[in-house]
């Protein structure tokens, strides 16, 4: 099979897998470019196949070097040669095309407070309460957005109605209007949780079943809803307690982080996000627990990155405070500010919110 496209690349190296990429120095001093491949089920033109090849082995030197120290006890995490071994950073890049930022048309439903009978539970895991729906994966889109608002709105209907369904993010590609570019222009160009909150306020969401995933803009066309939401709520920004509280009594919700770090993360408590490369807001994903020391948090780059999906970031960083220097680089809506500054690793305590008002729509959607 000859991948011609980034998307077809993706969506081939979940095909049929369930095992973690590669990450032990043992394994990988023998791993080559042909055992990726085989494994990914990917192949390349003679000359693609050679630049993919470059990429592939500056990846595993990278990933040697640090799982080395890893191995010694030197580092809480672990690098993998994941799917995403041989791609470009232009690529990577518009797999995280998300900004974050305040909504637009419509001011968000705050709570005054978040409180709770006692303390917090020490840790929380919403993973083992049938709540959260099977690991998905984005493709070569940049729809974290829409994936995380669609993970959210499964978790906070079945807390709800105790049915937990899967819902289709393509209907947030196809349809959010995005006019002051909050996180890009749209669809797979990026977005942000609040404005698909928005838009299934209004238009529903479908199954996954009724609308498949397609890794690509589509146009907004009718569809039967099946959850509806009557609007969502922005938690304090920057603040760790308000986030584990709502974790603990609300669910799991959709934050933002600084994902470029992360490309090839294969396991432990993250805490490598320094610098720059810790500071540029630009993914959107889902928490769905936390430990004393990490926060369980869910992506979609498949269920074979990182921990079958899902990332555990330190907890050291929670009143850290670092400076976004670029945001219309990666962080807002118009007009951009000129820095912005966040707490967290990787700037996850940025920017929190959940839909509210959850019920079934059972009515087909004029749009």
């Amino acid at each position: 099979m000859r991948v011609s496209t980034l998307a077809a690349a993706v969506v081939a190296s979940c095909v049929g897998q369930s095992s973690a990429a590669p990450s032990s120095v043992e394994v990988l001093q023998k791993y080559t470019f042909a055992d990726f491949l085989a494994e990914n089920g990917k192949s390349y033109e003679p000359d693609e196949h050679l630049s993919r090849k470059a990429i592939f082995d500056v990846n595993l030197a990278k990933v040697l070097a640090h799982n080395r120290d890893y191995e010694g006890g030197k580092l809480t995490w672990f690098l993998a040669m994941n799917h995403l071994a041989d791609w470009t950073p232009e690529e990577f890049k518009k797999l995280r095309s998300k900004k974050t930022g305040d909504s637009w048309g419509q001011s968000p439903q705050v709570e005054a407070e978040l409180s709770s009978a006692g303390p917090n539970p020490t840790s929380m895991d919403w993973r083992t309460k049938n709540v959260v729906t099977k690991v998905k994966n984005q493709g070569g889109c940049g729809s974290c957005w829409a994936f995380a608002s669609t993970e959210t709105m499964e978790s906070q209907y079945a807390m709800t109605s105790g049915k937990l369904l899967t819902l289709a993010p393509q209907a947030y590609v196809n349809c959010v209007k995005n006019p002051n570019d909050c996180g890009g222009t749209g669809g797979c160009e990026g977005a942000i949780a609040e404005l698909a909150y928005n838009t299934s306020k209004t238009l529903g969401l479908p199954l996954e079943a009724d609308l498949p995933y397609q890794g690509k803009d589509g146009s907004c066309k009718p569809y039967k809803a099946a959850v509806k939401n009557t609007g969502y709520v922005k938690l304090p920004g920057n603040d760790a307690k308000a986030l584990e509280t709502a974790v603990s009594i609300k669910g799991p919700i959709a934050i933002n982080a600084a994902a470029e770090p992360w490309m090839l993360y294969g396991g432990g408590v993250f805490a490598g996000c320094t610098g720059d490369s810790g500071a540029d807001i630009d993914h959107v994903i889902q928490v769905v627990g936390y430990t004393p020391t990490y926060w369980i948090v869910r992506n979609s780059w498949g269920p074979t990155w990182g921990e079958k999906g899902y990332i555990y970031m330190s907890r050291k960083s929670d009143d850290t405070t670092i400076i976004d220097k670029k945001p219309a680089d990666g962080v807002a809506c118009k007009p951009f500010p000129a820095t912005q500054s966040f707490k967290g690793e990787c700037g996850m305590l940025s920017d929190s919110s959940y839909p509210v008002g959850m019920s079934a729509g059972d009515s087909e959607i004029v749009v």
